[in-house]
């Protein structure tokens, strides 16, 4: 397993794209069960894994410190509020940083997507993040299906298409 101070270099490293450049949505050929995830918003609601049964989602993994994060926030709160109509949520996970922080930056950039917190970076190091932006796509049966690394224009027409084929598609054994 992969210590935290060396995923934490590793999110630095790789956390330093523009949005256009990150490597894209890639989908799984076989899709795995999406981890469990119990975290807790902004607000104090408690979000987790169960919640979101029978429903697709996405989860997006971000900082304030992560400069493509920021540029690609926008796109994903444009793209949530157009996927919406389709059942799909989108969740945002900021990892390893207190609220506070994330209230202040908030101040200055509003966002209304759903905030996790997820403070002690549990859940970034058990869904395998190793850069920042990453995001995953969890159809239905709770299977992700995707994965996008780095930023994306997630409100381009040709994104949201690809968004909604692979996550409202049942996935075939």
């Amino acid at each position: 397993m992969i210590g935290k101070p060396i995923i934490f270099i590793l999110l630095i490293l790789f956390s330093t794209t523009s949005v256009s450049t990150g490597l894209g949505l890639r989908s799984y050929n076989d899709p795995r069960l999406a981890t469990d995830f119990s975290l807790s918003d902004l607000a104090g609601q408690l979000h987790q894994r169960s919640d979101y049964a029978n429903k697709p989602y996405i989860v997006s993994f971000w900082a304030t410190w992560c400069v493509p994060c920021i540029k690609e926030m926008p796109y994903l709160q444009r793209a949530a509020e157009l996927l919406n109509e389709d059942g799909i949520t989108v969740l945002t996970v900021n990892s390893g940083e207190v609220r506070e922080k994330i209230e202040g930056f908030l101040k200055r950039r509003p966002i209304k997507l759903p905030i996790l917190l997820d403070e002690s970076a549990v859940m970034i190091e058990q869904w395998r993040v190793l850069a920042l932006p990453t995001s995953y796509l969890v159809n239905a049966d709770g299977l992700v299906v995707a994965r996008v690394v780095g930023g994306l224009d997630w409100d381009k027409p040709s994104v949201l298409t690809q968004v909604r084929a692979l996550i409202l598609t049942p996935h075939s054994e």
